[in-house]
């Protein structure tokens, strides 16, 4: 169990339905989304239930186009107490967007939910973590924009993401003319030379239990907080099936989604738990 003194650890939701991720580009165009039954909704009801039954508060990056469609879930979301934070607008990777286009998509996405929920959003999560060096640019249209933090950066090497030189904990990055954005990185834990990564998602639904927590606790160790990441589809078993190999050749969308909730509990049992606004001190 978590001990009185542990850091406080952020929790997040990229609110994206299951259709929107990624591995489906191939075979789902976004011209075509509302062709696709939408399960979000139901599917983030059910992560407010996980946490308030567990009394935990967090923060939902959420991707505007949804919130366009379900502005009573985002309402929701902000009167439970949890932060709303930005997905940006269309689930496109940063490093396949012009600096122009990204920030035409953030813009619309934060003035978006800004207007449905009437306060500021300050934190930006990039769909598929696409924070990468070939897309640091975007740091300063981010703050162009008003976003105080980023949680984008994931150190470690991937396909699809991945900044493996990256710091691996929260810090800030500062930029021309005094400008400072705060980066809270998906948490890794280090062993043998290399980073391994937690953070949730795929890696929450994959592996056994015992490895997230082992890698937290050694996180939390260290005096640092860590972030645990969901997406709504993640709690749904009985979402549809779209045939695929994803951007990498293969796709664990389908794994270990009977386990997600009960693994979401224990972590709630075990850590303790905040929007990432308050454990960055931004709140």
């Amino acid at each position: 169990m978590a001990v009185a003194t542990s850091p406080v650890n952020g929790f997040s939701v990229d609110v994206e339905d299951w259709y929107q991720v990624a591995d489906f580009d191939a075979v789902v165009a976004f011209s075509d989304w509302d062709r696709y039954e939408s399960r979000v909704a139901r599917n983030t009801d059910r992560i407010l239930a996980l946490l308030d039954e567990a009394g935990v508060t967090g923060t939902f990056f959420i991707l505007t186009w949804n919130a366009e469609r379900h502005p009573d879930v985002v309402r929701r979301i902000a009167a439970a107490g949890h932060e709303i934070a930005s997905h940006g607008y269309a689930h496109r990777l940063i490093y396949e967007q012009t600096p122009e286009t990204f920030r035409a998509d953030i813009s619309r996405a934060k003035a978006t939910l800004e207007d449905i929920v009437g306060t500021p959003v300050l934190g930006y999560r990039a769909p598929s973590l696409s924070l990468t060096g070939r897309s640091l640019w975007a740091l300063d249209v981010l703050l162009e924009c008003g976003f105080r933090y980023d949680s984008s950066v994931f150190p470690i090497r991937d396909a699809l993401y991945g900044l493996p030189t990256a710091e691996r904990f929260p810090h800030v990055i500062h930029r021309e003319n005094g400008r400072e954005l705060v980066e809270f990185p998906i948490t890794t834990t280090r062993l043998l030379g290399r980073n391994l990564p937690l953070g949730g998602g795929g890696w929450l639904r994959v592996f056994p239990y015992a490895y997230m927590r082992w890698g937290m606790r050694r996180v939390n160790r260290e005096g640092q907080p860590a972030v645990v990441f969901i997406h709504p589809w993640e709690v749904d078993p009985e979402q549809p099936r779209m045939r695929t190999a994803g951007r990498r050749g293969f796709s664990t969308h389908y794994v270990g989604l009977g386990g997600t909730q009960t693994k979401i509990r224990r972590l709630f049992r075990d850590f303790r738990f905040g929007p990432m606004r308050d454990v960055l001190g931004l709140g």
